[in-house]
């Protein structure tokens, strides 16, 4: 178990060269030359952009939820390549388009590559639980989610279970 741990999840090189080959380097993603999607959102932008509305979905930001955003943006690998001031940036972004843009959170996930869907849905899931209930609006917020970001009954089962592994105590 433990080839599986060390072949699977550690690096293969320096962490500058890795980051250098990661075509989803989000600082590269963030520059101005950055290619824009058709709904206009950048990829860390729409990554953000969801994770805001998981914790949001209920109306209201329950303090663990927030504290476990900013956990998960101090401890995720494509996050902390954002400086303090594109952060700010993003944020402000995406909090605009939320509010007026009906569309903003379907646009959102349809910008993400089918690649990171279910990694998106695995976060916004764990911190929709992190207060430990699921409202009505938080489910519902769920379901819209897995049906605009395409994901299939599987994925979903799979993240859902060791979420509720992960969250029992």
């Amino acid at each position: 178990m433990a080839d599986f741990f060390a072949s699977t999840l550690a690096p293969r090189r320096g962490a500058a060269a890795a980051q250098s080959d990661n075509p989803l380097s989000w600082s590269s993603l963030l520059a101005p030359e950055a290619p824009r999607t058709p709904q206009g959102w950048t990829i860390p932008e729409a990554f953000i952009a969801i994770l805001f509305a998981a914790v949001t979905c209920d109306g209201e930001i329950a303090t663990v939820e927030y504290e476990e955003l900013l956990a998960l943006v101090h401890r995720s690998r494509a996050l902390k390549t954002l400086s303090t001031e594109q952060l700010a940036g993003i944020n402000t972004k995406i909090l605009t388009r939320l509010r007026e843009e009906e569309t903003a959170l379907a646009d959102a996930c349809a910008a993400l590559p089918q690649e990171m869907r279910l990694s998106v849905f695995a976060h916004a899931l764990d911190l929709v639980l992190a207060d430990g209930e699921l409202t009505i609006d938080e489910a519902d917020f769920l379901n819209a989610l897995i049906l605009e970001l395409k994901i299939d009954h599987d994925g979903v089962s799979k993240v859902a279970e060791v979420m509720a592994l992960k969250n029992r105590f």
